[in-house]
């Protein structure tokens, strides 16, 4: 058998790992050092995970498949306390950088030792709030985001980690997990050089399923906010998110506003500049009274997606330093992605690896930044005929800096510089032409040119969304959904496409690729097979085909049909390691590795076919091969869990066992090694996969698939582990995989009169889009027990079955009258159907039963509105203290809603006095209840009515007054979306003026409101 490729790991080969326990090393007084210790840190933490699936909330991240099987966290705390946190400290002589690995694995913060300056922001207090897709979110350092828009799940949970200490002296802290919406597998390694004022972040990202998944990373870091902050973010143009911005000028605006002063933001709406339309390798900013700032360096290829966030400098973002930190001030987040806008997803292929390397760094002393590369930061200016200079090296200089004009050398200095020594010069331009391009050079350790379209961009940059209703147009709308994890949507508009082009081949693949992915392999086949029969050697057809055909055990059709899969370069390595795995499933060993060597052969560091090759070899019976194969899957992957384990397979050892098992220590263990287990169970290994189970934690999925896979070998024990999964609780189970179909299925069978199997094959079939069979299987659980699966099947049920959903959502309060959920979920139930009685009576026996529930009081609030009682629902607002949180932006919409509405009812009673009173509080931003003013609020239905009360009450020159501010509202944000124009439309009509006329007509067609608005306007 062919011996394991040579790999390009060198450097790795010879890295130390070093396991959590204890870690405490430290390299010689020049080199770096990597430390674990419990820090005590002020936090205000997260609490009461959600136990209903996430299919059933209303927020717009925690809606359906897209996150599933991730729960939402409720609880957030308004106060303090000190907490211990697990910090890996790394540090040089130049810079520290802080890890927290329990949350997220984000960058805590990192400073520059010889000024103690922070340049990246460190929030010392850990202030979780509800931000993120599950909720809690912390601010400050580098967040790593992969998978779908949104702050990841995993921001603020555990993740596994690594330390070890690197060959050059250096020294590295690995993070990552498993996305388990996607099945894919990131890492991130931080590392710190032995003599350098600058890290290192290099991601590594596998996607080990047969199944192209939504491509989505961004780096999101944060520095402080400063009036003389100056941000250097290359581009000509920018963009919004969501395209809703079009490309605008960079950085002066068409007002001739300098957006790249973040003194110049202090205009309504927080802002997200992406930056485009130049091509470098750079970005970052400048404080300009500390001459200091801070940079981030990526090749353009690895990173070309930059972008800006900047929270309203308004109360409206500016409440957000209380929220989210105790004494560290506002930050502002510079960000990298893979592409260009947050609202841009792309393909991550089948079993492909992505890996990309970052730099982030700060510099001083020398101006704001114009170049900089892994060495150095330069800066430039030019004033006339002499040329500043300012170079603040990263990492040892020994090289000549050069100046030169249209082939001409103005300047040469040969430098020999440590990290963070400044070196400046005048340079004289001999008379170079003021226009000219100079090219200043460090050797081949940095290059900038000065031409003004040095590195400007001219190819077509146009961001939109597909619209169009021919066959290509839906299917380019069903790509984009199928990136977004929209998949139900994505299946619905593919089949439209092929509806109307029944030969259109792409979309057939797509619609086939997923019905695999719900677990409908034979619909699948039936797709596939169409487009083969449009194309019988197109390699996606023919892959996709294989896929299913494998599934349903169909080992000859897939083989043959990955042969031809394999004769194409996009599908070569994912086509061959399916192969390798059909090998061990028929025990052709040596097969498998061949076929695993030749999809090396393709990518040489595909972790998946080294994981195959590895297998291959153990049981081949070569068992040096197999730990070499190994050792190399951990070099490339350093949390490769599969990898620790089958070195446990090889030795037998506890303590390769306990290697492996201390180093799961992510949110969820149970999930990585159940991914485990299927990896063997998918290529035959039953033993194996039940082996990787035994050492899991106990867990209803863990215990089903035990029993399914000893159904037959063990029946007896088989049916002990059902029991068992049977006995515990449903408490934030959620099992998600497509493979588990099959075992509760089986378990379903097994035990007819249990409950509990179903719901967890519904819930698996619910995120697969197979509402129906969902809906059928939640029939069968009349004896549930459980209050969150009446929630979620009420959620389920409301719109087809209005009576049984209300029955459900009551069995949950009567099943769990503790549960403050169930309540709410009844409450707003009663409110979407206008049930207003209904609703006020659960909301007021609710917020008795929870006096000091926020959620409960706003639900409370929300149904005396609805009731009219205005009075009463003013009140409990009036007593809310609101911490920002799902529905929470709707809390002063409500409060707005309720004191206008108090404000007309005592209009059409003649209650002047009283009316204006009313109207004026409407205009409000109370604070506390989570939200601030932003600039110039649209208040002009208020002072309209506001002006009607003064008339009323003979005061005309205040009302004449009112109107005329109204005027100029109008008039001065006339460009500007309002929700209130149409009544400047009709002070404008009122008021008469000739030049007002036109933009009268125009404001008076848009949207009315209500009737019972226009009632009073009459």
């Amino acid at each position: 058998m062919k011996k394991c490729p040579a790999l390009p790991v060198a450097a790795a080969l010879a890295a130390a790992f070093v396991s959590a326990a204890a870690c405490r090393f430290t390299s010689e007084p020049l080199g770096a050092r990597v430390e674990e210790r419990t820090e005590v840190i002020r936090t205000y933490p997260f609490t009461d995970p959600d136990p209903v699936p996430i299919f059933a909330r209303s927020s717009m991240w925690g809606q359906g498949e897209r996150l599933y099987p991730y729960f939402f966290f409720d609880g957030f705390a308004a106060e303090g306390a000190d907490r211990e946190w697990t910090v890996v400290r790394l540090s040089n002589s130049h810079i520290e950088v802080a890890v927290l690995p329990q949350v997220g694995g984000k960058v805590w913060g990192a400073a520059e030792k010889a000024t103690g300056r922070d340049f990246l922001y460190w929030n010392r207090t850990l202030k979780f709030r509800q931000i993120a897709l599950r909720g809690p979110w912390t601010s400050g350092g580098i967040e790593f985001n992969f998978g779908v828009v949104g702050h990841a799940p995993s921001t603020a949970s555990p993740v596994d980690y690594v330390l070890r200490r690197d060959p050059d002296g250096g020294v590295s802290c690995v993070v990552g997990t498993m996305d388990l919406a996607s099945r894919t597998r990131w890492s991130v390694t931080i590392t710190l050089p032995r003599d350098g004022a600058v890290f290192e972040t290099n991601a590594l990202w596998v996607n080990p399923t047969p199944f192209s998944q939504s491509y989505y990373a961004w780096s999101c870091a944060a520095v402080k906010t400063a009036e003389d902050l100056k941000y250097i973010f290359p581009g000509r143009w920018r963009i919004g998110h969501d395209y809703s911005v079009p490309l605008e000028p960079w950085p002066v605006d068409r007002a001739g506003r300098d957006l790249s002063l973040y003194r110049n933001n202090a205009t309504p709406d927080s802002k997200s500049y992406f930056t485009i339309g130049e091509y470098e390798d750079f970005y970052g900013g400048w404080y300009e009274r500390e001459d200091a700032g801070f940079g981030h360096w990526s090749r353009y290829d690895d990173m070309p997606g930059r972008k800006i966030w900047i929270w309203d400098l308004s109360r409206s973002g500016e409440i957000w330093v209380d929220l989210l930190t105790d004494e560290d001030g506002q930050y502002t987040e510079p960000q990298a992605g893979r592409l260009l806008n947050q609202s841009d997803h792309g393909d991550f292929p089948p079993g492909a690896a992505d890996r990309w390397r970052e730099l982030w760094f700060p510099y001083r002393g020398i101006g704001p930044m114009a170049k900089a590369s892994p060495h150095a930061v330069l800066s430039v200016s030019r004033d006339g005929d002499r040329l500043a200079l300012g170079l603040f090296p990263l990492r040892p200089v020994a090289d000549a800096l050069t100046v030169r004009a249209g082939g001409r050398e103005l300047f040469r200095e040969d430098l020999i510089l440590r990290p963070e020594e400044i070196w400046k010069r005048d340079v004289p331009l001999d008379g170079a032409a003021g226009d000219s391009g100079l090219e200043i050079r460090l050797g081949d350790k940095l290059v900038h040119e000065t031409g003004p379209e040095a590195r400007d961009l001219e190819r077509p940059l146009d961001f939109r969304s597909t619209r169009e209703a021919t066959a290509e147009g839906l299917f380019l709308q069903a790509r984009t959904l199928e990136r977004e994890r929209r998949l139900t949507e994505a299946l619905d508009r593919y089949l439209a496409c092929v509806a109307l082009e029944p030969l259109h081949a792409r979309a057939l693949c797509r619609i086939a690729e997923l019905h695999t992915r719900r677990g409908e392999p034979s619909r699948a086949l039936e797709f596939a097979g169409r487009a083969l029969s449009v194309s019988m050697y197109d390699a996606e057809a023919n892959y996709v085909y294989a896929v299913a055909a494998r599934r349903l055990g169909r080992l000859v059709d897939a083989k043959e049909t990955l042969g031809w899969a394999a004769r194409s370069p996009q599908f070569r390595a994912a086509a061959l390691v399916q192969s390798a795995e059909i090998a061990l499933v028929e025990r052709e060993f040596r097969r498998a590795g061949e076929y695993a060597l030749k999809a090396l052969e393709s990518d040489a560091r595909n972790v998946t076919a080294l994981e195959v090759l590895a297998v291959a070899h153990r049981l081949a019976g070569n068992k040096a091969e197999a730990r070499r194969t190994a050792e190399t899957i951990i070099e490339l992957d350093p949390l490769d869990h599969l990898a620790r384990f089958e070195r446990h397979l090889l030795t037998g050892s506890p303590r390769d066992l306990e290697d492996c098992r201390s180093h799961i220590r992510s949110e969820l263990p149970h999930e990585t090694w159940l991914e485990m287990a299927m990896f063997y169970a998918r290529n035959g290994l039953e033993g194996e996969a039940v082996a990787v189970l035994e050492n899991a934690p106990e867990h209803p999925t863990v215990l089903t698939w035990m029993a399914y896979l000893s159904r037959e070998a063990a029946p007896r024990k088989s049916a002990s582990y059902l029991e068992r999964a049977s006995a515990l609780s449903p408490h934030l189970v959620f099992p998600f995989r497509e493979e588990s179909v099959a075992a509760f299925s089986w378990a379903v069978a097994a035990r007819p009169a249990d409950w509990k199997p179903k719901y967890y094959l519904g819930l698996i079939l619910w995120g697969k889009g197979r509402l129906e069979e969902t809906r059928d299987l939640f029939q069968m659980c009349e004896d549930a027990d459980f209050a969150p699966f009446f929630i979620a099947r009420g959620f389920l049920f409301e719109k087809a079955d209005r009576a049984r959903a209300a029955a459900d959502y009551r069995k949950a309060v009567d099943l769990d009258p503790g549960s403050w959920r169930a309540r709410q979920a009844l409450t707003a139930f009663h409110l979407r159907h206008e049930e207003k009685a209904a609703a006020r009576g659960v909301a007021e026996r609710a917020a008795a039963d929870f006096p000091d529930h926020v959620v409960l009081k706003v639900g409370l609030a929300e149904s005396f509105f609805a009731d009219g009682r205005l009075d009463e629902a003013a009140a409990v607002l009036e007593g809310l203290a609101v911490l920002p949180y799902e529905g929470a932006s709707d809390v002063h919409g409500l409060y707005v809603r309720t004191h206008v509405a108090r404000g007309l009812a005592a209009m059409r009673k003649g209650a002047w006095t009283e009316a204006v009173e009313a109207l004026e509080k409407s205009k409000l931003y109370p604070e506390k209840l989570g939200t601030g003013a932003p600039f110039h609020p649209d208040t002009r239905m208020q002072d309209y009515f506001i002006a009607v009360c003064h008339d009323r009450m003979g005061k005309r020159d205040r009302a004449a007054e009112i109107r005329e501010g109204i005027r100029e509202y109008t008039l001065a944000r006339w460009g500007e979306p309002r929700p209130h124009g149409y009544f400047g439309g009709l002070v404008l009509e009122q008021l008469g003026r000739r030049e007002d006329r036109l933009k009268a007509r125009e404001l008076l067609s848009r949207d009315r409101p209500p009737a019972e608005i226009r009632e009073l306007i009459r």
